[in-house]
């Protein structure tokens, strides 16, 4: 049977995705008309009592409407001891990648691209077993990468031992590269530039993407249709009201570093921040991630409401919905734990 942890999959100091449609009016203009916190709390699935737990501190979690077999979506609510505009710095300042225990490291890529960017995206000697894994790089499933990349993988590293003194730099100079196609085809074409994973079968990341967008779709249309379009339309559709960066993450998934490419975008007022994450390409074990956050403000803070859908080729097959179940299961305490944390860090 096929299991997966899905380790902390959050991404935030703050942080709602695919939250279920709606039937209501779409807006007609761009501009945001954010929903209250009774509307957000419906639109999950919480109720009265739900309610009560999070405006007396507490974390709630909910499963949401999967829309695939290989999609993995959960929701967490809870109230900050932090205003509005302290969230909305700290998502722009890219301090909810900082703060997630799981990255190793990361950087903030500009919408030029370029190997260049990707020079501290490195392997060290201490990811020998990667790099011994990708100087083998086959389509097993072991890494994400189109059938190009890979070619071009074991091209660069024909001549690369694994325990070499070397073969962290060249391995890296190699994984660059790659990771250099990926941002400028994202930054030129969107989703259409985002090339399937070959992995035996084909994987398409650009698809669930677009699964995911369509299921949170209805909901930016009515209360955020500026930032809707931006995420939908990319690179075309872009506001000035609306910030977007770019950043690469070297994070442990599964007890092994993975590289991921991540597109931020973030809208706020002074009684709101919604704020997106899009994580385009991912290095292994799952194959893509979206989020979508929305914070309001409260007495004691903020109300923060936040959703997390991943997909994975790891639930599907004969035993799916038993993985599945645990896939949900543990993402849902994975969110709780990471979040006690970042509770905590605002009350000191």
């Amino acid at each position: 049977m096929n299991r997966i942890k899905m380790k902390r999959l959050a991404l935030a100091a703050f942080v709602a995705v695919a939250l279920p449609g709606t039937n209501g009016a779409v807006a007609a203009a761009d501009a945001p008309t954010p929903p209250s916190i009774d509307v957000l709390l419906k639109r999950l699935g919480y109720n009265e009592e739900d309610k009560a737990a999070l405006l007396s501190g507490k974390i709630i979690t909910t499963d949401l409407k999967k829309t695939r077999d290989d999609q993995l979506i959960a929701a967490v609510a809870m109230e900050l001891n932090a205003p509005i505009a302290t969230l909305a710095e700290n998502a722009r300042k890219g301090l909810n990648i900082e703060r997630d225990q799981d990255v190793i490291a990361f950087g903030k890529l500009t919408d030029k691209g370029g190997t260049d960017e990707f020079g501290k995206a490195r392997y060290t000697e201490k990811d020998g077993d990667e790099i011994k894994r990708l100087i083998d790089v086959k389509a097993d499933g072991t890494f994400n990468l189109s059938e190009a990349e890979m070619k071009a993988l074991s091209e660069a590293l024909s001549d690369v031992k694994a325990g070499d003194s070397s073969a962290a730099d060249k391995t890296s100079e190699a994984y660059q590269a790659v990771l250099a196609g990926r941002h400028q085809a994202y930054l030129e074409k969107g989703l259409d530039g985002i090339a399937n994973y070959e992995a035996g079968a084909k994987l398409e990341p650009a698809e669930q993407l677009r699964a995911v967008y369509d299921q949170a779709k209805p909901f930016l249309d009515e209360f955020f249709p500026g930032l809707g379009k931006a995420l939908g339309e990319f690179p075309n559709g872009q506001s000035p009201d609306i910030s977007s960066d770019f950043y690469w993450m070297k994070r442990d998934v599964e007890g092994r570093p993975a590289f991921i490419l991540a597109h931020q975008m973030v809208r706020s007022s002074e009684d709101y921040v919604v704020l997106t994450q899009r994580q385009y390409f991912v290095g292994h074990t799952y194959q893509s991630l979206q989020v979508v956050a929305v914070a309001l403000p409260t007495e004691k803070g903020s109300a923060v409401f936040y959703a997390n859908s991943a997909y994975t080729d790891k639930i599907t097959g004969f035993f799916s919905g038993v993985a599945q179940s645990v896939g949900q299961s543990r993402t849902k305490e994975d969110l709780t734990k990471y979040f006690e944390g970042v509770s905590k860090s605002h009350q000191e």
